[in-house]
Formats: structure tokens, C-alpha cells, sequence
């Protein structure tokens, strides 16, 4: 017997997913790919249609969703597709924007916010997050795996115009649309939300769910050269953000990024509100990376 309703259930979903996804982004940007998501889910779950997500203010709690009564008949299993299927289309924009790393701990992050009680409740409709996770860090391992494909002289000039996350200083949203620039400035790359998240509706919402037979207990995450330079820097002396950001040639917005990848990776460690050091893992870390 579920212990919350659905109008409960789905406002807590779509509060913890904003908390997680706006740690990453614009806070902006996550209410609208919050917005734009359950908008267009309502071509597969007609009774999304009675759950609005406001863009036009949002608290300082957080986001603002309001839910007509008529969601709470919907069926358990409805709303659990529904649910799963929001999920897995908010984490793979938020990894097409921003990046595979970035997005690694999503699931983590998002039963933390949720909590053990809303965690149950969504295994109760079919909402497995660990089974999402698992899946999340296989495609993640695979992806790794995959041969670089040969280059030709033809194609040098698409090649040239490719970019890595690595390449990206700063990110702006504006009016659905997501702009990625370079160090110097230089667009890279201009993202249309609502025509991303369409595609990766029909790719989840289409394809069969599987179980998968082995997986690995454990994934270990690539520290990115600047990342290692950012860890050095902390052994060799006190450092605080301006001077980081200087003399790493990194955007303030990067820097965050980075300092929150390496906090999840345990290399790095809170010791008050707005100080971080590093620990034993990040000392075994930089030490076995100089060999």
C-alpha cells in the first residue's frame, strides 16, 4: 500500500531532480528542461497534462510545480513508466550538455535528495534508480571502450570544429536554447532543448528495458588533466578560487564543476562551509599519477 499520493510523489521527483540537475547548471536551465521534459512526455503519458512546472518564478526553496487532483487516480504503474522515463531523459540532456563524467553520480545525488521513504515508494510503481544507475555506468564504461574512428584528409575540416568537455570554459541558457564557448570565447556549440529531449523521448520511450546479466561493482572515473593541476596545486600550498581560476585559464563556472567531480570522487573533502582540502585518496591519487 503506497504511503504517499501521486501529486506527493511526482512534486518530490521533480524538486530533487532540479536540485541535482541545477547543481550543474543554471538553475534557469533546469526548470526549463524540467518544463520542456514533462510537456513533451505528454504525447506518450496523456496524464501529465494535470502537472505544470512554472518557469516563470521559482522559490527559494526551489522549483514551483502545481498538480491537479486528477493525477492522483492515476495507475501505480503509469505513473512508475512516466517517472522512469522523465528520469532517464533528464540525465541524458544533462550528459549531451555537459558531459558523461559530470553526470555519473546523477542517480546517486538523486536518491540522496530524495530520501529512503520516496525511494521506496518509487520501487513500489517500477522505478528501479539502481537499476538506471547500473545501466548509466555500463553505457559509460562501453563508451570508453569504443575504437577511435580512423580520420581521413576529407574530413579534416569537420574534425577541426569537433570539441571535447575538456574544450568547454562556460555555458549560457537563453529562451530554450543552450550556448557552449571556449576559453577565448569561441561558440562551440548551440544546443535546441526542446528538439534534444523529443529525440531522447522516443529513443527511451521506445526501446525495450533489459536487464543487465554482469556488471561491474564499481566505475572508475577519468581525472582530466586540469583537474590533476587543480589537485597539485592544493598539495603544494593554499589556494583559494580567484587564484585557482587564474592560473588554471578556467571559467569560474568550470571551476565548480570540477571542484564538485572531485568532492563526489572523495579526492577532495569539506572542512567548513567554503574550504575544501584534500585527502587520502587524492594524495595516493596524485602520487601514483606522477609514476
Amino acid at each position: 500500500m503506497s504511503k504517499v499520493n501521486n501529486s506527493i510523489l511526482v512534486t518530490r521527483v521533480i524538486e530533487a531532480l532540479f536540485t541535482v540537475v541545477g547543481r550543474r547548471t543554471l538553475d534557469s536551465f533546469a526548470i526549463q528542461i524540467l518544463k520542456t521534459t514533462t510537456e513533451k512526455l505528454e504525447t506518450k503519458f496523456d496524464f501529465l497534462r494535470f502537472v505544470k512546472v512554472h518557469d516563470d518564478f521559482f522559490l527559494e526553496e526551489g522549483i514551483k510545480a502545481t498538480i491537479d487532483s486528477k493525477f492522483d487516480t492515476v495507475e501505480p504503474t503509469r505513473l512508475g513508466e512516466a517517472i522512469d522515463t522523465l528520469v532517464r531523459v533528464i540525465y541524458m540532456e544533462l550528459t549531451k550538455t555537459i558531459g558523461d563524467d559530470v553526470g555519473l553520480y546523477f542517480i546517486t545525488e538523486l536518491k540522496d535528495n530524495l530520501g529512503d521513504l520516496y525511494v521506496d515508494e518509487l520501487r513500489g510503481c517500477g522505478v528501479h534508480l539502481d537499476l538506471i544507475q547500473m545501466e548509466q555506468h555500463m553505457h559509460y564504461q562501453m563508451k570508453g571502450l569504443q575504437p577511435v574512428p580512423p580520420s581521413f584528409p576529407e574530413e579534416e575540416e569537420q574534425e577541426e570544429s569537433e570539441y571535447t568537455w575538456d574544450t568547454v570554459s562556460t555555458w549560457k541558457y537563453d529562451n530554450n536554447v543552450c550556448l557552449l564557448y571556449d576559453g577565448q570565447g569561441k561558440l562551440l556549440d548551440t544546443l535546441k532543448l526542446d528538439l534534444i529531449i523529443e529525440e531522447y523521448i522516443e529513443r527511451v520511450t521506445e526501446e525495450k528495458k533489459h536487464q543487465l546479466v554482469s556488471l561491474p561493482k564499481t566505475t572508475m572515473l577519468k581525472v582530466t588533466e586540469k583537474e590533476n593541476e587543480l589537485l597539485e596545486m592544493m598539495r603544494r600550498r593554499d589556494t583559494d578560487v580567484e587564484s585557482a581560476v587564474t592560473l588554471l585559464h578556467i571559467s569560474r563556472q568550470k571551476f565548480d564543476t570540477m571542484i564538485q567531480k572531485l568532492l563526489q570522487l572523495e579526492m577532495l573533502q569539506y572542512i567548513s562551509d567554503n574550504e575544501v582540502k584534500l585527502t587520502e585518496k587524492g594524495l595516493q591519487h596524485l602520487s601514483e599519477h606522477k609514476k
